[in-house]
């Protein structure tokens, strides 16, 4: 008994200290917390941008290439050719959404999209000016999507995250 023998509890000065170290330590914890969910959709962000203008460019690319028809439009923002199986097929952007126009239906690809740029180039790889005038003469097609995180607050300021991607298709119907 002689371990209870002291009653008298904790001083307010005591407790006050120890509330205070409690308080600084909670303060690290939730600021680790913070940084860490940052982080986290950052990262997220990131992927999601790169993924998006990574599967436009991929479906354009694999899609132009297999044509075996020719460009009837080559502008900077849209590109039109005609396909065996699907008809005439167009690619555009249609405010931040990427669009794919094939045989009179319109379906949407990609959203989050901010700029779609398409260079045209002879057979000698030198720039043609656009909007092309004889898309017979498109040796190879330039496509860079710029692409943006739909999630637009991220904490901290980070408000933006941007990828952009571009790759180059040579035409079989050559």
């Amino acid at each position: 008994m002689r371990f209870w023998r002291d009653q008298r509890g904790f001083t307010l000065a005591q407790l006050l200290t120890a509330f205070a170290i409690l308080g600084l330590v909670l303060a690290g914890v939730t600021t680790i917390q913070q940084s860490v969910i940052q982080a986290y959709l950052v990262g997220s962000n990131k992927t999601e941008v790169q993924q998006s203008a990574r599967v436009a460019v991929e479906r354009m690319a694999r899609e132009i290439r297999q044509t075996s028809g020719a460009l009837t439009s080559a502008n900077t923002t849209s590109l039109t050719f005609v396909d065996q199986d699907t008809g005439t097929t167009t690619y555009s952007l249609d405010g931040t959404i990427l669009t794919r126009t094939a045989g009179g239906a319109s379906q949407p690809m990609v959203a989050g999209i901010q700029a779609l740029a398409f260079g045209y180039r002879d057979v000698n790889g030198i720039a043609l000016g656009v909007p092309v005038g004889t898309p017979a003469n498109v040796f190879r097609i330039d496509i860079t999507i710029t692409t943006r995180s739909e999630d637009t607050v991220v904490a901290n300021g980070i408000s933006d995250t941007r990828a952009e991607i571009t790759t180059s298709v040579t035409l079989r119907n050559l």
